[in-house]
C-alpha cells in the first residue's frame, strides 16, 4: 500500500515546489485538488490550462511523486442549479484529463441540502437527495465510461450518502464498472457510534472489496461527548484493525493522509508505516 497525502494539506505553492514538498515529507503519492494545492492566477479552469498542468505533471514526475487520486468534490444537491451545471463540468473535465496525471480516480462526496456548509440536514437522507445525486452521478458516469476513468464515491455521516449500506445502494443504482469508492472511516463516524468501528470497517469491505481504491488516513477523540478530529496516531481509531483488514483485499488502496499539517505529518507517516510493516 503506498502512503500519501492530501496534496493542498501541505500548502498552495508553485508545481515545484509543490512537488519538492511532498517528497520532502517522504510521501509516495497524493490526492490532487489542483485550486488548492497550486498558484493561479487566470480565470480559466485550472485544469483546461495545458501549459499549467503539463508544468504540474512534470514537477511531480521529476520527483517521483505518483497521484493516487485528483479531488473535483461538489454538492450535487446545492440549491444553485448553475453551480452545480459548473461544478458537473469541471468533474467531467476531469474525468477526462485524469490520466494525463497518471491516475484513473476522480473523487467526490454526495453533498449536503446544506449548500456550501455540507452539514447534517434532515432531508440528506430523503429519496429526494438520493434521487437528484443519483440522475447527476449517472450523467457524469457517461463521461467516465467513454474516458476509461472512474467516479469515486465518499461517503460520509452528515451526507446524502451516510452509511455503508446507503452507499450500497447508489452504487448498485448506478450499476457501473466504472464506479469507485473512498474509505474514509472517520467520515462515517459520530458520537454514538465510535463503539462500532470495527463493525463499519468490516461492513465497508464485505459490501466494497476491491472498489475501495483511496482510504483517507485520520484519527479522532472525544472531547465533551463530541468528536473532533486529530491527526492519525494521536486518537482512538483502530488502525491495527483497519490495516489487518485492508490487508486482506487483492488490489491494495492508496493510504491518504488528510487533515493532517505541520509536525503531525512526520509522527502520522512514522505511524502507518509501522503498522503496514508489522501488520
Amino acid at each position: 500500500m503506498r502512503l500519501g497525502i492530501r496534496g493542498h494539506d501541505l500548502g498552495k505553492n508553485t508545481p515545484d515546489l509543490f512537488a519538492q514538498s511532498v517528497k520532502n515529507a517522504n510521501l509516495e503519492s497524493i490526492q490532487l485538488v489542483l485550486p488548492k494545492a497550486i498558484e493561479y492566477s487566470s480565470d480559466e479552469p485550472m485544469i483546461l490550462n495545458e501549459e499549467l498542468t503539463n508544468k504540474v505533471k512534470s514537477a511531480l514526475d521529476e520527483n517521483g511523486i505518483k497521484v493516487a487520486m485528483m479531488g473535483a468534490y461538489f454538492n450535487p444537491i446545492h440549491s444553485n442549479k448553475e453551480l452545480v451545471s459548473l461544478t458537473v463540468e469541471n468533474f467531467k473535465n476531469h474525468l477526462k484529463k485524469a490520466k494525463f496525471f497518471g491516475t484513473d480516480l476522480v473523487g467526490t462526496e454526495t453533498g449536503s441540502f446544506n449548500d456550501d456548509n455540507w452539514t447534517w440536514h434532515e432531508l440528506n437522507e430523503s429519496d429526494e437527495a438520493f434521487n437528484e445525486v443519483l440522475r447527476v452521478f449517472k450523467e457524469i458516469l457517461l463521461v467516465a465510461q467513454e474516458n476509461d476513468t472512474f467516479l469515486t464515491i465518499e461517503p460520509a455521516f452528515h451526507h446524502v450518502i451516510s452509511t455503508p449500506m446507503r452507499l450500497k445502494r447508489l452504487v448498485d443504482a448506478l450499476d457501473s464498472e466504472n464506479v469507485m469508492v473512498i474509505f474514509d472511516l472517520f467520515n462515517l463516524l459520530h458520537k454514538a457510534n465510535t463503539h462500532e468501528q470495527c463493525k463499519i470497517i468490516d461492513e465497508m469491505l464485505d459490501l466494497f472489496q476491491d472498489k475501495i481504491k483511496i482510504v483517507h488516513a485520520k484519527d479522532f477523540i472525544l472531547e465533551n461527548g463530541e468528536l473532533v478530529q486529530v491527526a492519525p496516531g494521536r486518537g482512538d481509531l483502530d488502525y491495527k484493525y483497519l490495516i489487518s483488514k485492508l490487508k486482506t483485499l487483492k488490489t491494495m488502496p492508496d493510504i491518504i493522509l488528510e487533515g493532517v499539517v505541520g509536525d503531525d505529518i512526520d509522527f502520522s507517516r512514522d505511524f502507518i508505516a509501522k503498522l503496514l510493516e508489522e501488520v
